[in-house]
């Protein structure tokens, strides 16, 4: 069984490492400023919005962690919680490592006054989408929409891609 805590300042280090294989895993380009940024921001979260991080150690080395931020307004002007990433490093994979991450995150939500608890997955993620199917939590009927790069930065100057008509 995963040992799960916050992540706190002392956890810096372990969390970098685990964010370098992530970032390893999905194809991202990180340096070690970068990695030792996020690892600061994952561990100081700002009141009930985060970012927060669950950081699971097995037999005291770090297995995997889950980052959450607060955003409101949920369902009836309430506080919801996204799931941003769960990650598992590679070496503690199929020791349910995973599944003890979501467990602490619903306990987060759960006690955190927080109503909900979201998170989207890759559509060409089959492995994640059957661990969520396995764990019995129904998909949600919801579309994602993104702004980023050029897109993002052309929006922000007001040309979007297409007229709106109202």
């Amino acid at each position: 069984m995963a040992e799960i805590v916050a992540a706190g300042p002392a956890d810096r280090p372990a969390l970098v490492a685990l964010l370098a294989e992530m970032a390893r895993f999905y194809a991202e380009k990180r340096d070690a400023l970068t990695l030792a940024e996020a690892a600061v921001a994952l561990t100081s979260p700002a009141g009930k919005a985060g970012p927060f991080c669950l950081l699971a150690r097995r037999q005291g080395a770090a297995a995997g962690f889950v980052s959450l931020s607060g955003f409101f307004p949920a369902f009836d002007f309430t506080w919801g919680l996204l799931l941003k990433d769960v990650f598992v490093a590679e070496a503690q994979r199929g020791t349910e490592t995973a599944r003890e991450l979501m467990t602490a995150a619903a306990g987060f939500a759960a006690r955190g006054g927080y109503s909900r608890l979201d998170w989207t997955t890759d559509g060409t993620n089959a492995r994640a989408q059957a661990f969520y199917r396995a764990i019995g939590v129904p998909v949600a009927d919801k579309l994602l929409y993104r702004l980023d790069g050029a897109r993002l930065a052309s929006a922000a100057r007001g040309t979007w891609p297409a007229r709106i008509t109202e």
